[in-house]
């Protein structure tokens, strides 16, 4: 410096300046190299008064100065110029490689373009670096081929990379990632404290120090403590799981201080339902968890896991009360919309959790000692104790499954909330679901399922005329809905019938004008259903040639005198026309079962109930039993469940053993009519051809064949979970089975202890009183706590609860019991049991 001094005040020309300069740069770069950096910045500023002509030689010391305090955007402004030398642009990456000790800095700079290379690397190695501190990643991730060998974030590939191999307890692997980081990278600040937490003497600063303890072995014992928690809970040492709780606080407040609260939240959670003192775990872990909406959704979740006792879940829904008042009031959501309509609805999902025979004394237990959550609240903030529940006014509106619903279609009044309303008020009561539509209808009325559940309550009670009404309204809002093209012609169809059987045919004429002029009536074999209709008409009119003609073009439609002869006798009976046709016999060998399949497929398709002769029977049974089909499968589908609903399941099973020799696009409905036909002592074979009629009926996406299918489960198959019943089968599964049922040519033998007298092809009631009956117990035996009850049977009641009870009566008695309902525990929660 001195001599570069006295050969400018020497020669004073530009050269002698220039290598001034260089000598002033010099002694800049070393001040910084020794962390110097306000020395170095005073110097700059002075050789900047002294020497203005040298200020673009200076602007990269100035830049590379900023840059080690963190500002990259001068240094960046200059690798930004096209036009800058390939030697000055080197140095300058130099410069970043040495100074970027944080790449979103760079990621985030305007200086740069956001296409230009460094820019684009930089975002990469943030993504990166959060993703590998935050959870497991491929390696293949890693390799980041944005970042070449020779680009100045090159030594963070290699830090990322270490940063993996020590998260997965590679650490020599993770030591060769380290030493390939070079020493003078930004980068390799963070080497000693990687080095410290795989188990190498570091000397470290303070900051790497911090870094090492909150990264590695601090979390790690956190984590350590943690499971010895766990396991003194599940092994109910309070002792030691009190003396956990204490040395997990402490390390999570050294460690992850921001979480501390989150940790002792789930902490309370835990050992309360392990059975741990409140009280005891409050002064463990240093005071009362917060009471927020945090804590209550954990509570929640954790008494749904629950799964030793139904009386669990009401307390489940009690907690989620609490969670949505702490998360309207905390603005997790406001307090009407999809989110709250969400929370009811899980409610209600969790009491389908437990057995429809036991929510009664689950809602009797519950309601007797449920005493609240106000405890929970001592100790809370204000604005946390403004939420606590009044004492002696609570509100268990979350017991009954109807408020439910109401409250979510109230908070999101939205078709698929309401049509789940629908449906549970449907099955309780058909004056409850009438309600619930015409709720529906007021809040939605452009929607169109309310109205066709109107019409259709109106048609079953017989109110034709208020069902007519309902129906034109349905095809105002859409006529071109299937559902109400069918209903015209049924309505109609229903109004016509009702004004024959009171013989008021000049009623009649203009409905059956009507009918006639449909463009519907005319599709299929539905004009022989009109043609009936008139035969009646001309009938009851005593005009015998018209009545000729019409009987005449019903066996005309349907091309067979047997299949005129049953729709003719289905309409007679339906008009309450008495002794004018007689019933259809067996017409020497010509074929009845295609006749018969045709005229019940016309009556499935136009509501009119067919009943099948048990004469023809026999003849039935002997075609269906032959090698091929013998009717078309609508047809052959139609018999078989007016055979079922005439209770000759014979015919039934004979049907479905016919429709199992089609392809298999076809056997989702016989394997259905094959479950149906069984006994409900073959429960095995009647499960598994459910559950294959249910795959298969998913597979052709026909939803009406699966709700049938649902309700018949749920109905009759009751006594099994759903996991045994809703079984996703294999296509060879459901090979095999159809194979075997193809070999079971009749109906499985009847047990020896059914009663005498019964016929082979009548179904025995399986309902709960008759299966008591028949095993010698009196009908009407009871499922919960009825009124009236002997005090000794109400408290062995009490005491072994309803099925318990059944069977040691059945024992008594001398008889059976029926198959027991599988259930999730076989005890009932004590009152010393309860954490409320």
């Amino acid at each position: 410096m001195d001599i570069a001094k006295a050969v400018h005040k020497r020669l004073g020309n530009a050269a002698s300046e220039e290598l001034l300069v260089d000598a002033y740069v010099a002694r800049i770069c070393s001040l910084a190299e020794r962390s110097l950096d306000a020395e170095a910045r005073t110097l700059l500023e002075l050789v900047q008064g002294r020497h203005p002509s040298a200020r673009d030689r200076l602007r990269e010391v100035s830049a590379t100065l900023k840059a080690r305090g963190g500002d990259m955007q001068a240094l960046l402004e200059l690798l930004a110029d096209p036009s800058l030398p390939a030697e000055k642009r080197a140095g300058i990456e130099t410069g970043i490689r040495d100074a970027a000790g944080d790449p979103a800095r760079i990621w985030r700079c305007d200086a740069l373009p956001p296409e230009h290379a460094l820019r684009v690397a930089a975002g990469a190695v943030v993504r990166a670096l959060e993703a590998v501190t935050s959870g497991p990643v491929a390696a293949e991730l890693l390799a980041l081929p944005e970042i070449s060998r020779h680009s100045p974030l090159a030594p963070w590939k290699m830090m990322l990379r270490a940063i993996q191999a020590f998260y997965g307890n590679e650490d020599a692997l993770c030591e060769k990632y380290l030493a390939a980081v070079e020493p003078s990278a930004a980068a390799a600040r963070l080497v000693p404290a990687v080095r410290a937490m795989i188990g190498r003497k570091q000397k470290l600063t303070p900051a790497a120090e911090a870094l090492a303890k909150q990264a590695g072995g601090g979390l790690a014992a956190l984590r350590a403590t943690l499971v010895a928690l766990d396991q003194a809970l599940d092994k109910k040492n309070q002792t030691l799981a009190l003396q956990e709780m204490g040395k997990a606080v402490t390390l999570c407040q050294e460690v992850c201080p921001d979480l501390l609260e989150r940790l002792k939240q789930h902490i309370s959670v835990r050992a309360m339902m392990a059975g741990t003192k409140v009280d005891r775990v409050a002064v463990a872990v240093g005071g009362p968890s917060l009471k927020n909406a945090w804590f209550w959704r954990l509570l929640a979740r954790a008494y749904e896991e629950t799964q030793h006792d139904p009386v669990t879940i009401p307390i489940a829904c009690s907690v989620w009360e609490e969670f949505r008042k702490h998360a309207v009031h905390e603005k997790w959501f406001p307090a009407t919309g999809p989110e709250i309509a969400t929370l009811y609805l899980h409610m209600a999902d969790l009491w389908r959790r437990i057995p429809e025979d036991e929510t009664e004394y689950v809602k009797h237990k519950f309601a007797a000692t449920f005493r609240g959550h106000r405890d929970s609240y001592a100790g809370q903030p204000p604005e946390i104790r403004a939420l606590m529940p009044e004492a002696g006014r609570q509100d268990h509106y979350y017991v009954h499954l109807d408020t439910l619903f109401e409250r979510a279609c109230e908070a999101d009044p939205c078709a698929e909330n309401f049509q789940q309303w629908l449906n549970l008020a449907k099955e309780e009561d058909r004056r409850r679901g009438d309600l619930v539509a015409d709720r529906w209808v007021a809040a939605l009325p452009q929607d169109i399922p309310p109205v066709l559940h109107l019409m259709q309550s109106a048609e079953k009670t017989n109110a034709l005329q208020k069902a007519f009404k309902l129906m034109e309204k349905a095809e105002r809002l859409d006529g071109l809905n299937p559902e109400v093209r069918k209903a015209r012609l049924r309505l109609l169809i229903s109004l016509a019938t009702r004004h024959l059987q009171q013989n008021k045919t000049r009623l009649a004429e203009p409905e059956l004008r009507q009918i006639e002029a449909l463009p519907q009536a005319q599709q299929g074999d539905r004009p022989a259903l009109v043609a009936a209709l008139r035969w009646v008409y001309w009938t009851l009119w005593h005009a015998p040639s018209e009545a000729d003609a019409a009987r005449a073009a019903v066996v005309r439609v349907l091309g067979s005198e047997v299949a005129a002869q049953i729709i003719l006798k289905a309409v007679a009976d339906a008009c309450k026309l008495k002794g004018e046709v007689a019933g259809p016999k067996a017409t020497g060998a010509a074929p009845l079962a295609a006749a018969l399949g045709r005229a019940c497929a016309l009556g499935e398709d136009t509501g009119l109930p067919i009943e099948i002769p048990r004469a023809l029977s026999n003849q039935l049974k002997r075609e269906l039993s032959g090698g091929d089909p013998v009717a078309d499968a609508a047809g052959l589908g139609a018999l078989g469940e007016a055979a079922l609903r005439g209770r000759n399941v014979g015919l039934a099973y004979a049907v479905s053993a016919a429709g199992l020799k089609y392809a298999q696009e076809r056997w989702a409905e016989f394997l259905f009519l094959r479950a149906r036909c069984l006994p409900a002592w073959a429960e095995e074979r009647q499960t598994l051809c459910a559950a294959a009629a249910s795959e298969l009926a998913r597979r052709q996406r026909n939803p009406d064949l699966l709700g049938r299918i649902g309700k018949w489960r749920e109905k009759e198959l009751d006594w099994l979970e759903r996991n045994d019943t809703d079984v996703a089968m294999t296509t060879q599964q459901i090979n095999d089975l159809v194979q075997r049922e193809r070999e079971q040519p009749g109906l499985p033998a009847m047990p020896d202890d059914m009663p005498d007298g019964m016929e082979d092809d009548d179904v025995p009631c399986d309902c709960p009183s008759c299966r008591a009956e028949r095993r010698g117990m009196p009908r009407g035996m009871p499922t919960g706590i009825p009124p009236g009850m002997p005090p000794v049977l109400e408290r062995l009641m009490e005491e072994l609860g309803p099925e318990e009870l059944m069977r040691a009566m059945a024992q008594i008695l001398g008889g059976g019991m029926p198959k027991r309902r599988r259930r999730r525990s076989s005890r009932i929660l004590d009152d010393k049991d309860l954490p409320f």
